[in-house]
This record gives structure tokens, C-alpha cells and sequence, in this order.
């Protein structure tokens, strides 16, 4: 260990001592051999000791020069892969200039990045005189102080040329004399007002973001919708998602038009009923429609079934609605019907056994009847999400890295845009049902970008097509590019998407001639007992296949 190794390890353990919230080792200076790897051996030396202290490695996070950049990116790769991917070692990202594009920063809100560094020297003057910072930096702290990543305000050794200094008229900046936090007389307050203007122009928070707050980044299993009966709750959050139940009910509206002729008695069944939210819509459909229906509900779950009977008798509704209690898949109502109406839809589409269990409903179907929804097709995207993946690691066993979670993002960033993996269509009228997929997607060079990232595994979604007729298409989607909006203009809250990790981040070199893609692999299996998936990633590199046999992870029948 040479004379600065030491140096370093001195300070490491006294920021230790003192309890310090970061200890910042820079980064951007260790020039010579491994030095990366031997800086990040004195921090793994004494990581343990640090019980409340963070490491901070301070890296370029914007420079001005793509070149730079990257460079910047795959040495904080080398030390952070050095170091084991430690959950408590950070990037402190050292801003020096406006980033030369939107995917070269967005590519850190994937990483571990604990703050950024933002150099007075990224800043430009406006018209008066006063700093500014040019749109694209401008873009990026805001992403910043919407992700919760702390800003501070570094490398002060004179304004630059011609940045007023000296006054601050009322109007120019953010705030007044009076606010407190940087003296007025403080040469960088001129910044620190500017930063606080940037700060009160994030819109505020609408209510289902703050009650989406805690589950940002927060792994979930997926539901077991046929071994476990849900609560009463979980119910209720459910049914607070208007968007979802105003689009089953206009999908409803439709179907009925197109089948059922004006004057004659409908027949709508709502299959997995819950605590009846479909079935309301459906009826408010009927009247929207005006067709007369008959509704019958089907509900395995014998609380819920509970508090249908007291809802169909609260609001009178014996003679149009019919409840039959049991398992749709072997309930015996000896009826038919012109619309057979589900919400079995997962995170991925089919991942809460919607095709098993509407295959087994289907028989209830009229020859002319139709599934709302009638198809739904399922996604998946290579993203960078370190925090998530160090979630999955830190359970320490197999069974947390082969497990699909469902979750909502946050610090996130897509690597590459979604590609559809496969289908499925209700109802369906195979001679022998076969609901095993498999799927290769492969993301070109061109469709990766120009930035260099770490891929932590893959995002999935959904995008169902409830109706299609004569009298409208309507669709359900928490695809990226056409998530369905609430009355308000909010996004659908009902499903967050799905996360499939894998075990060994793999970085995305982007510096090299030669072209760099992503391959992926994925199966949908199932046996008489239980559906599961199985992943793997085979390019750049091969990795193993995630959940052979449903080893880990699977969801009973």
C-alpha cells in the first residue's frame, strides 16, 4: 500500500469515527495502472467499519465531451464492480457541463449515485448577466430532485466572466434577502438562488404519486391469485383505480351494442367478481347502451362472496344479478352468455394465470359471445436499475435472483425500448390449448444508443386490447408509450410493471467499434400444478437460465 493508499484509509476510518453521512473519494484523478481497482481495494478494506458512513466516489458525470464521458462511466463501473457492488458505495456525480444529451445522464439514474457535484463552471450567463444553467442541465437536476439525489454546489474559485455577482434584483432569481440558508454576501448565493428557482419549478406531487411513494423502488412478489384468497384491502386499492374500471366499462358498452339487438335481454358474466366493482360496471354499462342484461358473478373467494350478497341487496339488484360461488373454472352454472367480463390481467399479462383461468370460463361463452378482454400481448425491456438489483442481492439465496418481481420504478433507466415477446386471444378455440411461450428479442447496436450502461435485468409490461368492434376498440396498457390515463389525465395504478432480475449485471460497452446488442430469452411453462418462467441473457455475454423447473419461483393452479 503505497503513500496516498494509506492516506486514504486514514481518512476513510475517521469519517467512520465521526460518523460522517459520506466519505467522498475522487475518482477522477486516479490516473496510472489499476488505479481505479486499487482505490477500490481501500475502500472494500474498510467498508465494514463504516457502519453509518457512506462512500461517495466522486466520477465525471458530465463533461461537455462524449469521449469523456464515457470513459467517466466505465471507470465507475471498475470500482463499483471491484467492490463487490457494495449497496453503501455511491457515485458522486462531478458536473462540469450541460450533458451533451438526455440518455447520457439518464443512463446514472440506473445507477447507485448518491449526489451530484454540480461545478459553477457548467453554468452560463443570461441576458442580465445572472448564471443559468442551458436546458439539458436544467432537464437533468429536476430528474434529480424528483429522485430525491442530493445537489451541491462545487469548484467555486471565481464567477465566471461577466456573471453578475455584486445585487440581486427583485425578480431576476428565486426568493428574496430575507430566505435562509446562504449568506447574501456568499460569492456562490447567486447559484444556490438559482438552484432553489429550479427546485420550486418541479411540479408538486398529484395525490396517487404520493401514495405511490412508498412502493417506489419496492420489490413485491406477484400475487397467487388462485392459492391465496385476497383481503379485503387489497380489494379496495384495487377498485380506487377509476381509469381501469371506466375502460372495462366502455369495453362492456360496445360489446353490447354489437351483440345484443335493441329491445332483447342481454347476458353478461363477470368471472374472479371480487368485491364487485366489474359487475357495477357492467350494469352502468347496460344503461349507457340502453340493452337489458342479466349479470352473473362468479367468486371463489367466500369473504368476498359475502359482501357481493350484501351489495346486490343494498342496491336491489336480485333481479339482475346472480352470484355463484366457486372456482370459474369448475363452477357449475348451467348458463350462457353474450359477454364474458375478467380482471385477471397481471403486470405481464399472463402472469396471474389469466389464460388458464379464462380458458376454463370460456365454456360459458354463447358461440356468438366475447371476452372482455379479448387479447393481451406482453413486453419486455433491458433497463439499469441498480437499487432494485441490490434489493434482489441482498436476500443472499437463489430463490431472490430467479424471481420476478413486481414493482414500481423509480430510479430507472431503459436501456432500449420494449419489444413484444408473445400473445395471448380469448376466447380460444385451439382443438388442443396450448399455453406455453417461449420467446427470443434481441436489441440492435443502433437500438441501444450512444451511452454506455449496466444492464440489471429487464422490465416487463402488458398491453390489452379489451374490445375491438364495429362499435370501438378500447384498450387497457401500462406500456410506456401508451399507458392508459385516468378522467384527470393520471396514469392507470393498477398494475406496476414487473422486473426480471439477473444474477450478474453485465455492462453495456458502447466505446467500441465493434457493434454491442442484447439477447434475451424467456419461457412461459407450465404442468398440471403450477405455471412459471424461465430467462436467460445470451448476448453481450451468456448468462445462466434463470429458474430451470420452476426451481424458485412459480404460481400454483
Amino acid at each position: 500500500m503505497n503513500g496516498n493508499e494509506r492516506a486514504l484509509a486514514r481518512e476513510l476510518r475517521w469519517a467512520g469515527h465521526v460518523g460522517a453521512h459520506a466519505a467522498i473519494v475522487d475518482a477522477t484523478s486516479n490516473e496510472g495502472e489499476g488505479g481505479d481497482v486499487r482505490v477500490a481495494r481501500v475502500i472494500l478494506m474498510n467498508i465494514d467499519a463504516l457502519t453509518h458512513t457512506k462512500v461517495w466516489v466522486r466520477v465525471l458525470g458530465a463533461s461537455g465531451d462524449a469521449a469523456t464521458d464515457e470513459d467517466a462511466h466505465a471507470r465507475w463501473r471498475t470500482t463499483d464492480e471491484a467492490c463487490g457492488r457494495r449497496s453503501n458505495v455511491y457515485a458522486l456525480l462531478h458536473v462540469v457541463a450541460a450533458p451533451i444529451g438526455r440518455e447520457w445522464w439518464e443512463r446514472w439514474i440506473g445507477e447507485r449515485v448518491g449526489a451530484c457535484a454540480l461545478s459553477v463552471r457548467a453554468f452560463v450567463k443570461n441576458a442580465r448577466g445572472f448564471p443559468v444553467l442551458p436546458k439539458e442541465a436544467q432537464a437533468m437536476v429536476r430528474d434529480m430532485f424528483r429522485r430525491n439525489i442530493q445537489i451541491m454546489l462545487t469548484d467555486w474559485n471565481g464567477a465566471p466572466d461577466g456573471c453578475a455577482r455584486e445585487t440581486i434584483a427583485p425578480g431576476d432569481v428565486a426568493g428574496d434577502e430575507g430566505r435562509v440558508g446562504v449568506d447574501s454576501a456568499h460569492p456562490m448565493r447567486l447559484y444556490w438562488e438559482y438552484l432553489v428557482y429550479l427546485f420550486r419549478g418541479v411540479e408538486p406531487a398529484s395525490e396517487q404519486a404520493l401514495a405511490e411513494a412508498p412502493y417506489r423502488d419496492y420489490l413485491q412478489a406477484p400475487l397467487q391469485p388462485l392459492m391465496d384468497n385476497l383481503e379485503s384491502v387489497t380489494y379496495e386499492t384495487f377498485e380506487k383505480d377509476a381509469s381501469k374500471y371506466i375502460q372495462y366499462e366502455e369495453a362492456v358498452r360496445c360489446a353490447l351494442l354489437d351483440l345484443v339487438p335493441e329491445g332483447d335481454e342481454g347476458s353478461v358474466m363477470v368471472v374472479g367478481a371480487g368485491r364487485g366493482p366489474l359487475v357495477r360496471a357492467s350494469l352502468r354499462a347496460s344503461e349507457r347502451a340502453n340493452r337489458n342484461i342479466k349479470v352473473c358473478a362468479v367468486e371463489k373467494n367466500p369473504n368476498a362472496v359475502v359482501t357481493l350478497q350484501h351489495l346486490v341487496a343494498k342496491e336491489g339488484w336480485g333481479d339482475r344479478v346472480q352470484i355463484f360461488p366457486g372456482d370459474m373454472r369448475t363452477c357449475a352454472a348451467d348458463v350462457r352468455v353474450d359477454v364474458l367480463v375478467s380482471e385477471l390481467l397481471g403486470s405481464f399479462g399472463d402472469n396471474e394465470l389469466s389464460p388458464e383461468c379464462l380458458d376454463g370460463a370460456q365454456r360459458f361463452l354463447k358461440p356468438t359471445g366475447v371476452s372482455v378482454p379479448q387479447s393481451y400481448e406482453s413486453f419486455v425491456a433491458p433497463i439499469a436499475a441498480a437499487k432494485l438489483h441490490d434489493a434482489v442481492v441482498s436476500y443472499k439465496d437463489l430463490k431472490s435472483i430467479e424471481t420476478p418481481y413486481v414493482v414500481k420504478f423509480h430510479r430507472v433507466h431503459h436501456i432500449a425500448e420494449p419489444k413484444s415477446v408473445w400473445e395471448f386471444e380469448h376466447p380460444n378455440n385451439a382443438a388442443r390449448i396450448d399455453n406455453e411461450r417461449y420467446a427470443r428479442v434481441e436489441w440492435s447496436s443502433e437500438e441501444l444508443g450512444s451511452a454506455s450502461s449496466t444492464l440489471h435485468g429487464f422490465a416487463a409490461y402488458f398491453d390489452a386490447t379489451l374490445y375491438d368492434g364495429p362499435a370501438g376498440c378500447v384498450r387497457c396498457s401500462i406500456h410506456p408509450h401508451n399507458h392508459t390515463l385516468g378522467p384527470t389525465g393520471e396514469l392507470m395504478f393498477s398494475w406496476f410493471p414487473m422486473f426480471f432480475p439477473i444474477q450478474t449485471p453485465v455492462y453495456i460497452d458502447r466505446r467500441g467499434a465493434s457493434p454491442t446488442k442484447i439477447e434475451f430469452y424467456i419461457w412461459r411453462r407450465v404442468d398440471a400444478h403450477k405455471m412459471w418462467y424461465e430467462w436467460t441473457i445470451a448476448k453481450p455475454v451468456q448468462g445462466h437460465i434463470h429458474n430451470p423447473n420452476g426451481r424458485s419461483y412459480w404460481i400454483g393452479l
